[in-house]
């Protein structure tokens, strides 16, 4: 059975403000965060994850958890 939840690797762009007064600021910062999706509906489950092995382990309780409902059902 195919997986219904998979883990998307997002781009997370962190733009830092200034306080008045302030002549330059630092650019911004280019980072990755992870989602789980879910590819019957292609829309997002939950907050997303800072790292891949949490977004992973979640994945798999949601994939473990829909086979059991999807047997009993």
């Amino acid at each position: 059975m195919e997986d219904i939840y998979v883990v998307k690797r997002c781009n997370k762009i962190i733009i830092h403000g200034r306080r008045a007064g302030e002549a330059g600021h630092t650019p911004p910062d280019a980072e990755v965060w992870y989602r789980i999706a879910d590819t019957r509906t292609d829309g997002f489950i939950g907050d997303g994850f800072d790292s891949e092995e949490d977004a992973l382990r979640a994945c798999h309780l949601f994939n473990a958890r829909s086979q059991v409902l999807a047997r009993q059902g």
